[in-house]
């Protein structure tokens, strides 16, 4: 027990300690680095694969460690990640891509088959027994969510490549039926991703969790000049009918925002505050991050807009608002302990504590819904 204990310890404590420092080293030095743009991406996975070989040598675990060091590295606001971002994404699906060509080489069918009955239990057992077991268990005694929400949580308990790739081991290893334990994971990971995987937009739909998808810049990307708060480039397309022959100079963009550029037929015009947009223009806009809900509102589709309404209601009240403000303009009545509450902290009460966008209230005949967290 005590070596246990002591092997736990220095595999956390190491991969902890490395992994965080070695992080944030990173990012400072790749932030404070000047190079040619294709470097930035080699030198970071170069400076990842130290923090794991060295965590490893010295007992720790590498894998905790460059797993915070990539989240240190990734939450360090630069230019740098412009350049490596891509570049990793890349790698993460061509290492997805290698990762399921070997998984099914290894595969049999004809042996797949013997083990379909067993593994059909086993993987039903795992979604509808043991994951809402498991679930209510480890959230419920921490955390009111509600039922329906528990529910969306255990359905969404996907099977991945992880199992498949941990029942590999005892075929390196030539564990006594091996091949028993890779096929009945295989088939479980496999029905796991037809049942539930297929059903998850059902499902979100059945137990009223689903939010409508917000409105979004087809591209963005930052410029690259300023090294922390940078400003970046937006693209919209015009979908919005209300947009059809506005005069962009009417629109109300928020201050330090800039158009660049617009496209008509494929041709680049010079856009001023007279020029009508149409439908189907494309707009590249400069700004900040912090204005980008303002201008998914302004180029916001006229249908999606519909039904964001739908969900959200018309109009939003901030959640500082005094509870007793917001029930005297209403004529609502409320209790002496909620006075001094306000509308958020009201909310969260109902909620569980733990609000997320789309958590939804019915109090005093009007259905409030959480619009922002």
């Amino acid at each position: 027990a005590w070596d246990t204990a002591l092997f736990l310890l220095q595999q956390f404590g190491f991969g902890l300690i490395i992994g965080i420092g070695g992080g944030w080293l990173i990012a400072k030095l790749l932030n404070w680095m000047d190079l040619a743009p294709g470097l930035y991406a080699m030198l970071a996975l170069a400076l990842g694969f130290s923090v794991f070989g060295l965590t490893g040598v010295i007992g720790g675990s590498g894998f905790l460690a460059i797993y915070l060091c990539g989240l240190m590295i990734g939450n360090q606001p630069g230019r740098h990640l412009n350049f490596i971002l891509p570049v990793h994404d890349g790698l993460a699906w061509l290492s997805q891509i290698g990762l399921f060509l070997i998984l099914g080489l290894l595969v049999n069918p004809s042996e797949l088959l013997q083990y379909a009955l067993p593994s059909l239990v086993i993987a039903l057992a795992l979604i509808f027994v043991a994951r809402p077991i498991a679930v209510f268990l480890s959230i419920k005694p921490f955390f009111r969510f509600r039922w329906r929400e528990l529910g969306f949580i255990s359905w969404v308990g996907l099977r991945g490549a992880v199992p498949i790739v941990l029942a590999i081991f005892p075929v390196i290893g030539g564990v006594e039926n091996a091949s028993l334990y890779f096929n009945v994971a295989f088939a479980v990971v496999l029905l796991s991703l037809l049942i539930q995987g297929s059903s998850l937009s059902l499902m979100a739909r059945w137990m009223r969790v689903e939010v409508p998808i917000g409105i979004k810049p087809n591209h963005q990307g930052a410029l690259g000049i300023l090294p922390t708060n940078d400003y970046e480039m937006f693209v919209y397309r015009i979908e919005n009918e209300q947009l059809d022959g506005q005069q962009i100079r009417l629109l109300r963009f928020p201050s330090g925002t800039l158009i660049s550029a617009l496209f008509r037929n494929n041709v680049m015009l010079h856009p001023k505050g007279s020029t009508e947009l149409k439908l189907n223009d494309t707009i590249c806009v400069i700004s900040r991050n912090e204005d980008l809900d303002a201008l998914n509102q302004i180029f916001s589709g006229h249908s999606k807009l519909k039904n964001r309404e739908a969900f959200f209601g018309s109009f939003t009240l901030r959640g500082d608002a005094l509870l007793s403000d917001v029930a005297k303009a209403y004529g609502l009545v409320i209790s002496s302990a909620e006075h001094g509450m306000t509308l958020s902290e009201f909310i969260s009460r109902r909620v569980g504590g733990h609000p997320v966008v789309g958590d939804d209230v019915d109090w005093h005949g009007i259905h409030w819904v959480v619009n922002e967290v």
